[in-house]
């Protein structure tokens, strides 16, 4: 497919609104399909109907996934990831495969054709998440060692320390309070009333009134009190978050907490596509294969209980001694509600793996006699809650946003000796129940989802992650899901995602502020 052809296709998809599903429909669709498996011709003719609803939906969700990746609205270069690159790549021939060499499943023999993609496709979208892992780490090494490919020049530490130099005085980096950082580009609303970006090429100390007061080209003084300064275009509508508000949060200057906020708004994005998707292919393959469909009516304990058991095994094999205790309480054990058996899995699993390597490290002079790890799961009329408490030390306030960072990583880059995933054996198992086998021969750490992919598993049907921590002592977890049904898929589609970003640009680049669209 020529490049010019291969964008016309994603583009053509990507424009089009994906279709947001409901557990209800999920589970609905799951259940209708499996009555109908032991029929002669194996459900196929039930499928048909899913189907022609999966060959319109499935090229939507990967051209913008493709569009999304192309576009990067993170300021990082990410498509000199190879990971990244192998991801576009196995995403354009997924795009191929349905658009051009798959036709409508309208006959027996077009649908079992259809089957026979979904199946492809499945084992391919197991290979994407790895891809999408791998990427994570090897751009999290790239930006710690500075790559000049891969971090803007504005974002490397000369650039920050020239800016700080720079302006002189006192000031914040507060791209919405106070004093905002003249040296470091930045949206404003001008006069006009449009948006405009400061340039700082144009900012010069030798430029002084006659009251003695440094003047910035389209500024005007800088003042010499705080004031509320019209909120930047880039956290207003893309970093809404903590660390922008608290100065505490900040890490190093405001570019970089907007760099980061982006950043990991674009994986959040990502991430939820990648797992949409993912889900969509493998409940209707599962459900044809295997006589299962994983939107299920589920007991949270029994899987809740799983979770504590197999990362206790790893934490035993992990450090050579007896883990901590994970209490398990649960005032209404019978409780049921419909969800994905392996995402509440692989979240819990996660949660207590934490909570163990906390304990353990915190108290590092013992051996035994560590405290009790809890977990409550708790059930009201619009939520099954759950409460993961340690009290492995817990974290500083400065630290807590970095949970939530995809470039927080305990692992060393990917190695380029590790296979890709297009290379690694194929399962042939059900997925979930696949991952539940195999996760007690996971490292400790380094592994698995990591805190900022669980917040978005959870948060895609309608529930959530927190925590609360309290350094020196420990942290509390809390996982959330929605009971009802209704919980529908995440609503930011790939053109929110474009509008409301706005990449740093380089501070030097015009000689003149440039208007935003």
């Amino acid at each position: 497919m020529s490049t010019k052809a291969g964008n016309d296709l994603f583009r053509r998809f990507a424009s089009k609104e994906m279709t947001k599903l409901t557990l209800s429909q999920y589970y609905t669709a799951g259940r209708h399909l499996l009555k109908q498996r032991n029929s002669s011709d194996g459900g196929l003719s039930a499928f048909r109907l899913t189907a022609g609803f999966l060959h319109r939906e499935l090229p939507v969700r990967i051209g913008q996934t493709v569009i999304g990746l192309k576009e990067n609205p993170s300021p990082y270069d990410i498509r000199q990831v190879p990971q990244f690159k192998a991801l576009m790549d196995n995403y354009t021939d997924d795009l191929s495969l349905l658009a051009d060499r798959t036709p409508a499943p309208s006959t027996p023999a077009t649908t079992e054709q259809f089957v026979d993609t979904l199946r492809r496709l499945k084992s391919r979208s197991k290979a994407n998440m790895r891809l999408l892992a791998q990427g994570l780490r090897e751009l999290s090494w790239a930006i710690n060692s500075q790559d000049t490919r891969i971090v803007p020049s504005f974002l490397r530490p000369n650039t920050v320390r020239q800016r700080a130099q720079t302006c002189g005085g006192p000031h914040y980096y507060s791209s919405t309070l106070a004093y905002p950082d003249l040296s470091a580009p930045m949206a404003y609303l001008a006069p006009s009333g449009k948006m405009e970006m400061t340039d700082p090429a144009q900012w010069t100390q030798g430029s002084v009134q006659s009251d003695g007061e440094a003047k910035y080209q389209g500024f005007g003084a800088v003042p010499s009190v705080p004031q509320q300064w019209a909120p930047n275009k880039v956290c207003s509508e893309f970093c809404d978050e903590a660390s922008c508000r608290n100065p505490r949060l900040w890490i190093n200057d405001g570019t970089q907490q907007c760099a980061e906020n982006q950043t990991r708004r674009f994986f959040d994005w990502l991430y939820s596509m990648n797992l949409g998707t993912q889900l969509l292919i493998e409940d209707h393959v599962a459900i044809l294969d295997y006589g299962h469909n994983l939107v299920q009516i589920i007991q949270p304990l029994n899987i809740a209980t799983r979770a504590a058991h197999d990362a206790s095994q790893i934490c035993e094999r992990h450090y050579g001694f007896p883990a901590p205790v994970v209490k398990i309480i649960a005032p209404k054990s019978g409780v049921t509600t419909t969800y994905v058996p392996h995402h509440l899995y692989s979240m819990l699993f996660q949660l207590v793996k934490n909570a163990l390597r906390a304990t353990v490290e915190h108290h590092k002079n013992r051996r035994s006699a560590f405290p009790v790890i809890k977990l409550v799961m708790s059930s009201g009329d619009e939520d099954v809650s759950f409460k993961v408490s340690d009290e492995g030390g817990g974290i500083p306030l400065s630290q807590v946003d970095a949970i939530w960072s995809y470039l927080e990583t305990t692992k060393g880059p990917a190695d380029a000796s590790e296979p890709l995933p297009s290379t690694i054996e194929k399962r042939n198992a059900l997925s979930s129940i696949t991952f539940m086998q195999r996760a007690i021969d996971l490292p400790l750490f380094g592994e698995g989802d990591g805190l900022p992919m669980v917040r978005q598993i959870a948060r895609y049907f309608g529930g959530d992650l927190d925590l609360v921590s309290m350094e020196g002592v420990g942290t509390d977890a809390y996982l959330h899901l929605s009971r009802s049904r209704n919980a529908m898929e995440p609503g930011l589609n790939l053109h929110t995602l474009l509008e409301s970003s706005m990449p740093v640009p380089e501070p030097a680049r015009p000689s003149s502020a440039s208007t935003l669209a």
